[in-house]
């Protein structure tokens, strides 16, 4: 880590009138934003003003715990100011290292009448939003910080606020008037201010309590955060977050969710490695073109690994039921069944320099000793597990995935929690942590439904401003893996559109959901996934309009990988190439829908539905497998027209020319 510079200054006031005179507040290090704090009859408030204009007015701060501390009337004691400036370099991400640039506010915090407890409002702008937490001394007189009601709110100034949000795990609420919101939200909660402000509200560093979800208030203009945490003194709470961009494209650069978690406390880090991963789930009753039939057994395992070897991807993963059922208590996760011999899987795969990934139930992890578990798979050699079960959300439930997290990170394991847990920022953390669900993986459940193409092109400010997710796109076989067993519905998507997906959801590891068949009968268009290391130097948002559309950029060395997608209308657009480097030649490698590509697909979704409908299942052709591939040399400021189908997508790979 390059510390760049640390500069401190000290402002105590006494009492709450004092506080008020001081006008107390602080701005971004560019000035963009304000944040200002005062406190009104015993109560603590915060504003936000962007650009010169006000978009968060006063807005409550505060919590109640159990048993009335800080229930009533609160006076401020003191408040100090601290800015802070240091680059960090991160293991994995969407950019090679981050400015971690802020101006801090500290609130000290006590009761107006005995036993006078205390307790601290710690506010931080930066220049892409502002963020808050609670921490609260050790002191005698408390002894648990156990979380009543708490008060954190954001009363967003606006006569017509837009929102999108993560109605539930499966689909995007949006654009949603204010007032026709119902119940609570969950986060990213993104909302559109103005023309030319957009803002995102979430959390960061939640270790030690419960997901928060967001209440909207009656005035429908202010969002306050409901969670629960329950602690010993000297406890602090997870960040408020509210993160602002002129653009909606803006808000997909922002590192303020990662720059608030604590640095990587793994010292070691040269075993974790992001890149592409094949995946068996889906394929189990897949017919191979020889007519092997893919199944929970070794010589299934044995084509994942050859085929990774074969094309230079990094992992193949072993889902669900290897070790027995999975929801049995009784399934030891230390030995396998079926048809699998694991050490000849695991010795096959080591010698193709290809990694093996694990999926292991939350009841095995807690009902088996997890130290046996894990020093097993450290003995057969695997490289990372894949948490599924753990369920919710609630504080019990993040501490033992944190729990596991860090007994991963003793026998060098890498974890993915395929849980709709939010991502945020723990990765900074703790850096094994290559990707979450959080979001329905793409195929899941009949009873779930698809993710529309607009839903596509929402998914980029709403789920994956909270961190990486893994949604396990990459669908080849369109029209005929509907027959397969473990795939449970339809997708409205080009081919194009699913490579593209690829890029444009950051994931560490990417979850490619199709048999080795499917990218044989496409290796053109598999290049694109093949070339892509989940990990990048550099990350641009080139046209973004929510629900409509999105272009993603993304450097690794000298080569640039683009990825968009539209919604169910389509589009083109002419794409200037200015973000290349001056008077370089570059080839360009364009995979595209054809004139005839279209998302929309006929006959029953699944066998289930087909027969709801009274129609004989059989996987019926559609327009979604067409593409086409060409190449160009380039160089920067030219222009490329871009043409995507409805549902469809986009994607280039360029790198210098070696002629």
């Amino acid at each position: 880590m390059k510390l760049r510079k640390i500069i401190v200054s000290i402002l105590l006031a006494s009492g709450v009138m004092h506080f008020v005179a001081q006008a107390s507040g602080i701005s971004s290090p560019d000035r963009s934003i304000t944040l200002r704090a005062k406190a009104t009859d015993g109560k603590l408030f915060y504003s936000v003003i962007f650009d010169g204009k006000p978009i968060i007015n006063d807005s409550r701060l505060g919590v109640e715990l159990r048993g009335g501390a800080f229930a009533g009337d609160l006076v401020v004691t003191g408040s100090e100011t601290t800015s802070f400036d240091e680059t960090w370099k991160p293991v994995s991400g969407d950019f090679s290292e981050y400015r971690n640039h802020y101006n801090e506010l500290t609130i000290n915090l006590e009761e107006a009448v005995a036993p006078q407890r205390k307790m601290q409002v710690i506010l931080r702008a930066y220049d892409d939003g502002v963020a808050f937490r609670y921490v609260f001394p050790e002191q005698p007189s408390l002894k648990t910080v156990d979380f009543l009601n708490e008060y954190s709110a954001v009363s967003i100034q606006s006569e017509n606020p837009v929102a999108w949000y993560a109605a539930s795990s499966t689909g995007i609420s949006g654009p949603s008037q204010f007032d026709a919101i119902q119940g609570n939200c969950r986060t990213p909660f993104t909302i559109e201010v103005a023309d030319d402000c957009y803002v995102s509200l979430h959390e960061a560093a939640v270790v030690n309590s419960s997901d928060a979800m967001l209440r909207i208030g009656d005035d429908q203009r202010t969002l306050t955060y409901v969670s629960s945490m329950k602690r010993p003194t000297g406890a602090v709470s997870a960040w408020r977050t509210v993160s602002i961009a002129s653009t909606a494209a803006e808000l997909v650069e922002s590192s303020l969710i990662l720059n608030l978690n604590e640095p990587s406390k793994v010292v070691d880090t040269s075993w974790i490695k992001t890149g592409v991963s094949l995946w068996d789930w889906r394929n189990h009753g897949g017919v191979a073109d020889d007519g092997f039939v893919y199944g929970i057994n070794t010589e299934s395992y044995i084509r994942y690994i050859d085929f990774a070897h074969e094309n230079g991807l990094p992992f193949v993963i072993i889902d669900a039921e290897w070790y027995g059922p999975e929801r049995d208590v009784e399934s030891d996760p230390t030995t396998y069944e079926h048809e699998i011999d694991m050490l000849q899987i695991c010795a096959h795969a080591k010698k193709k320099g290809v990694g093996i990934w694990l999926y292991i139930n939350d009841k095995a992890l807690k009902h088996f000793d997890l130290d046996k578990t894990l020093s097993t798979y450290q003995d057969w050699g695997v490289v990372g597990i894949k948490h599924g079960f753990l369920g919710g959300g609630n504080q019990v439930k993040n501490e033992f995935s944190i729990k596991v997290l860090e007994k991963c990170a003793e026998y060098q394991i890498m974890y993915n929690l395929h849980e709709p847990n939010k991502p945020t920022g723990v990765r900074r953390t703790y850096p094994h942590y290559i990707s979450r669900e959080y979001v329905n993986s793409m195929l899941d459940s009949a009873k779930r439904p698809s993710a529309t193409p607009a839903e596509i092109c929402t998914f980029p400010v709403v789920h994956n401003l909270a961190g990486p997710v893994d949604r396990s796109c990459g669908l080849f076989d369109m029209d005929d893996s509907i027959a397969r067993s473990k795939v449970h519905k339809q997708i409205p998507s080009t081919v194009v559109s699913q490579a593209a997906q690829c890029l444009i959801f950051p994931s560490g590891i990417l979850t490619l959901p199709d048999m080795p068949d499917a990218y044989k009968r496409k290796m053109d268009l598999f290049e694109f996934i093949k070339q892509l290391p989940m990990t990048w130097d550099e990350t641009r948002a080139l046209n973004l309009e929510i629900g409509k559309f999105v272009t993603i950029a993304r450097r690794s060395g000298n080569e640039w990988m683009v990825a968009s997608v539209a919604d169910e209308s389509g589009r083109s657009f002419e794409l200037a190439l200015d973000f290349l480097e001056a008077g370089v030649t570059y080839d360009v490698t364009l995979y595209e829908d054809t004139d005839e590509s279209h998302y929309q697909y006929a006959g029953g979704q699944n066998r289930a539905e087909a027969r709801k409908l009274g129609v004989k299942f059989v996987p019926t052709p559609t327009k979604r497998e067409l593409y086409q591939v060409r190449k160009e040399q380039l160089k920067k400021g030219d222009i490329i027209d871009v043409k995507i189908a409805p549902g469809g997508g986009h994607c280039l790979w360029i790198r210098p020319s070696k002629s």
